[in-house]
């Protein structure tokens, strides 16, 4: 079978609660009538959809893919800077590259869920992916990543330093990801993300933040 050149690595299912809408079958259909050989799952904070997807795919011939959104807090904490208000966590992609890595995976979602204040978005801490690291691929999660919202910000020092850490919680697991959906702030900080990418001699990943399965689904969704 001809493969398709291109692979959905950040793809959310209908488990995204209240922001993806395509169903796991549907998923697999698509992939396999357009001749992708994997696809990943990537839904917010949550593995709902994983078993669905580990059974449906392989039928198929397609690779399934379990990973998640994960929401990293961040070390800015509440104070005068935002007005007393915690700050909205940034993205991280975490991708399941083996057995263990799906272990960590789970103790890191429910960590989110179980260690977050009421009222706060299910998040995690750096020290957290130091624990549970093993068997993970991280892709840097674009503008709204921790590397992304830093570079916007003109905090290239900071970014500098965050993705060096990033770098050795993943060694050889870490992927700058590059987003073109049309906004300004992909474009923005695009170069930037380049010249950190060769300069720390780090992959680079495009990818494409799929909710809904077509426009058309699309459009629905916003009616």
């Amino acid at each position: 079978m001809t493969h398709a050149d291109f692979i959905h690595l950040r793809v959310h299912s209908a488990y995204s609660l209240l922001e993806g809408a395509i169903k796991i079958k549907d998923l697999v259909d698509l992939c396999a009538a357009n001749s992708m050989p994997a696809v990943a799952v990537t839904d917010t904070c949550n593995l709902f959809g994983a078993m669905e997807f580990s059974l449906a795919a392989p039928p198929a011939g397609v690779q399934p893919i379990i990973g998640c959104q994960i929401a990293l807090r961040r070390e800015d904490r509440a104070g005068p800077a935002n007005g007393g208000r915690q700050p909205d966590p940034d993205q991280l992609i975490l991708l399941v590259q083996d057995e263990t890595g799906y272990g960590n995976l789970i103790k890191l979602v429910s960590r989110a869920f179980l260690e977050t204040d009421s009222g706060q978005a299910p998040q995690i801490s750096l020290e957290d992916l130091e624990s549970f690291n093993d068997g993970l691929i991280a892709l840097t999660g674009g503008p709204k990543g921790l590397i992304g919202r830093l570079l916007a910000e003109e905090q290239l020092d900071a970014a500098k330093a965050s993705l060096k850490r990033l770098a050795d919680i993943y060694p050889g697991r870490l992927y700058i990801e590059l987003m073109r959906h049309g906004l300004d702030i992909e474009a923005r900080i695009e170069p930037a993300l380049l010249d950190l990418a060769y300069e720390h001699d780090l992959p680079l990943v495009a990818t494409n933040e799929a909710f809904f399965a077509d426009a058309a689904m699309h459009q629905a969704g916003n009616a």
